[in-house]
Formats: C-alpha cells, sequence, structure tokens
C-alpha cells in the first residue's frame, strides 16, 4: 500500500473474504463474475471522523452489530451490519483521513445531504426510540409523497435518513 495512503486495492480487500481451501481469489471473483451469484450490492460507504465513536454509535445506539475489523498499516476495514441480516449489505465506515473522502463529506454535511438511508418497519418508533438514547434530529418524522422520513445526525459527520414506505 505504499504511496497509496489509505487506499486498498481490490486484491488487497479479496484477502479478508472467506474462500474454500484452495480457492484463490481470481476463482472467488469469477464465482461471482459468472453468474452463479447475481451481481448485488455488499458494501457501501459512509465517510467518518472517527471510527470507535462511529463503531459505538452504529452499534450501541442504532443497533447494528460489528461484522469486520481490520487493519493494515495505517488502513482499518470496519463495517457493521444489520442485526437481523448479518449477511445482507455491510455499512464501511471509512475514515475521512483521504482528503477527497474528507471534502466529500464535509460538503455532503454542510449542504443537509443524506450519506445514508435505512429503512425501517415505523419511522415514528424508531425515532422515539432513538431520541430517548440523545440522538439528535435535523428533520422530524415528515410524511412526504410515498414514504414517512426522519433524519439524524450520527454525530460522526453525516446525515442518515430513515425511511419506511407508505405503500
Amino acid at each position: 500500500m505504499a504511496g497509496r495512503g489509505s487506499w486498498a486495492t481490490s486484491n488487497e480487500l479479496w484477502a479478508g473474504c472467506n474462500k474454500e481451501e484452495g480457492q484463490s481469489e481470481r476463482d472467488l471473483s469469477k464465482k461471482f463474475i459468472n453468474g452463479e451469484n447475481a451481481m448485488k450490492i455488499k458494501w457501501t460507504t459512509v465517510y467518518v471522523n472517527d471510527q470507535e465513536k462511529a463503531l459505538r454509535f452504529y452499534t450501541d445506539v442504532l443497533g447494528f452489530q460489528k461484522k469486520s475489523d481490520f487493519s493494515q498499516g495505517p488502513y482499518r476495514w470496519l463495517t457493521v451490519a444489520s442485526a437481523e441480516d448479518p449477511d445482507g449489505v455491510e455499512l464501511i465506515l471509512e475514515s475521512n483521513s483521504n482528503p477527497a473522502g474528507k471534502a466529500y463529506q464535509e460538503s455532503m454535511y454542510r449542504q443537509q445531504m443524506r450519506s445514508a438511508q435505512f429503512l425501517v418497519n415505523d419511522v415514528q418508533a424508531e425515532h422515539d426510540r432513538l431520541a430517548a438514547k440523545g440522538v439528535k434530529f435535523t428533520m422530524p418524522v415528515t410524511k412526504v409523497t410515498g414514504s414517512i422520513i426522519a433524519v439524524l445526525d450520527d454525530t460522526c459527520g453525516n446525515l442518515i435518513q430513515l425511511f419506511q414506505p407508505a405503500w
């Protein structure tokens, strides 16, 4: 990873994936590419200004579970997943130490744009549960066309939208 700051290559990330004994990273990637598993979203990223603080917020407050946590040099791969779907999509809590990531995160926050949207069964119940834990909401529970939403501050530089479909 010399000369790339905190960026990892795809090969470095594949090395952290589970594979069967004797299976190469190339075999593992072919399994996905050749349709044995259809294309799907596995990871998505939010940039955070403090990975430890973010881990506590996303697990202790929101209720996600830590899925992956390993480091290589200064780079830390840290993910959380839904406790109800631990093998589903993982949210990467990516350090904003990269200048491009930091600029993106700060611009999104300044413009009041959401960094992520989380599906919930009942926005009002989630709002009440989280507000009781001291979570700051920048938008209260609001009915909009096709959904009910609320927006919270994750304390790590992001606005997160809770989403309940109205259909």
